[in-house]
């Protein structure tokens, strides 16, 4: 619950960051057709270059190195953009060109932008009101469920203390292990049983027998 908890707090901290950046952004407008340049305010470090490819995704367009003079363009880009020193030049501006553009230099182990580019057409466009209207509810709907999923948090963490404190207090309770504190003791009851009568005795009755004296001859 706890990582659940710092994962958010550092999504929220990333979304004030990049709203913070957007705040400081220069507007370059070109000539559809031409080649447009981006200069980075720069000129020390070895300078990095970044585009906008949809809704806070940057894709690194290449690098240049300051000490060696040399720069690099990533696979596929090659055809598109050019670096020159602290430069960014993309060719044959169109349309699709139309987006942000960042100057970034490294810095403790991570990019840092210290520049941020808009680039337009010089060509006026007629804004489109539903666009605009389908952009507000979209920032709005995803505000709204940042919050939401925020405030189910702070509930499950409010009701996750609640069930630990609880289960801690009804432990503390209970007596210790291998004693009988609290345990009610039997009760026996003693149940007397009348003595047995006596027995009535038994007669024996021995007949004596006699027997009849034999008559002996007298001699």
């Amino acid at each position: 619950m706890l990582k659940l908890i710092m994962v958010l707090l550092w999504m929220i901290l990333l979304v004030l960051l990049l709203c913070a950046e957007a705040e400081n952004v220069t507007e370059v407008r070109g000539e559809l057709g031409t080649n447009v340049t981006l200069t980075c305010s720069n000129q020390t470090s070895d300078r990095y270059w970044y585009m906008e490819i949809h809704s806070q995704f940057r894709a690194g367009i290449g690098r240049s190195f300051s000490s060696a003079g040399s720069t690099y363009c990533s696979p596929g880009f090659e055809s598109k953009f050019s670096i020159l020193g602290n430069e960014l030049v993309i060719k044959n501006f169109t349309a699709e060109d139309c987006r942000l553009y960042f100057c970034g230099i490294k810095r403790d182990g991570s990019i840092h932008f210290v520049d941020t580019f808009h680039l337009v057409s010089d060509i006026p466009t007629t804004p489109d009101p539903d666009s605009e209207v389908l952009q507000r509810n979209t920032i709005l709907v995803s505000s709204l469920s940042l919050n939401v999923v925020l405030i189910l948090v702070i509930c499950l963490s409010c009701v996750w203390l609640s069930l630990k404190r609880g289960i801690s207090k009804n432990q503390a309770n209970l007596p210790p292990a291998g004693t009988s504190e609290g345990l009610e003791t039997p009760q026996y009851e003693e149940i007397q049983f009348p003595p047995p009568s006596a027995a009535p005795l038994q007669e024996c009755i021995y007949y004596r027998i006699q027997r009849p004296r034999s008559t002996l001859p007298q001699s």
